[in-house]
């Protein structure tokens, strides 16, 4: 009988270490799971040509609760310098560009040779804490993109309480972002070479035609050729009534028609 009760006693023990482990697991099974989907950098596009300008954005998670990201370090790998890279303006954060200069010159994206290109980019937050704790959205104009299979970027994120996280390079706590690089594309190429391409991310080249504001401020440009014309023939206007007055004067001698400058009700004729 007290064999059988200890046979019991053993079973329930066993249940509840059991339980136990069932919850711990399906518990780190969850934490595992919500970590597994913040925890990387998410950057886009993952691949492009060799030989191409894009633009690349970053998004980096914010893990932790009490604490906000208040800068994050791009830094460029060394063995693949690249002629051009540009921050991209993004709301609360202000970039700062850090230079080094090669000893053989690179092509630029639009013609030419450049010695001095990007080392790092270093971003500040400017503005108060965030309510959200969203991830962290950055962007980068980039090209042309070097002959490799690969580009390893590092990223190192500051949180407001002094904490580093460091994503990629050789001591890394977590894997930085990678671009895959394919084969070049020959038409962009020439496009480059002939300076009629693109500037990084395909957009076009904003010396070549005046900016249109979606909202309705491309109608300036409108409204100004309009004025210039009017202007001209106002002009014309003027000079054939002063010639009409100095041929009316001469034979009568009459007060001749006179052009009123502008005044309270614009332009007008009087006698």
């Amino acid at each position: 009988m007290v064999s059988g009760r200890r046979a019991v006693g053993a079973l329930r023990a066993g249940v509840v270490r059991g339980g136990a482990a069932l919850v711990a697991t399906a518990a780190l099974v969850s934490l595992t799971g919500t970590v597994a989907v913040a925890a990387d950098v998410v950057m886009e596009p993952t691949s492009a040509p060799r030989g191409a300008g894009i633009m690349l954005s970053f998004a980096l998670p914010q893990e932790r609760p009490a604490a906000y990201t208040t800068q994050v370090q791009l830094d460029l790998p060394a063995d693949l310098p690249i002629a051009e890279v540009y921050p991209m303006s993004v709301d609360d954060w202000a970039p700062r560009i850090t230079n080094r200069t090669l000893a053989e010159p690179l092509p630029a994206l639009h013609g030419g040779m450049m010695t001095d290109v990007t080392e790092s980019i270093v971003w500040q937050r400017v503005a108060a804490a965030p309510v959200a704790t969203d991830p962290v959205r950055l962007s980068v104009s980039i090209g042309p993109l070097p002959d490799a299979d690969r580009v390893d970027f590092t990223l190192t994120q500051t949180y407001s309480d002094g904490t580093v996280v460091r994503w990629g390079g050789p001591d890394g706590q977590r894997p930085g972002p990678v671009l895959t690089l394919t084969a070049a594309d020959p038409a962009a190429a020439a496009g480059h070479g002939g300076h009629s391409g693109g500037q990084p991310g395909g957009t076009t080249d904003a010396a070549a035609a005046p900016p249109v504001d979606p909202s309705g401020g491309g109608t300036g440009w409108a409204l100004m050729l309009a004025g210039l014309a009017g202007g001209t023939l106002l002009g014309a206007v003027g000079v054939w009534w002063r010639g009409r007055r100095s041929t009316t004067a001469a034979g009568s001698g009459d007060d001749a028609d006179q052009l009123v400058g502008p005044g309270a009700s614009g332009w007008r004729l009087t006698d």
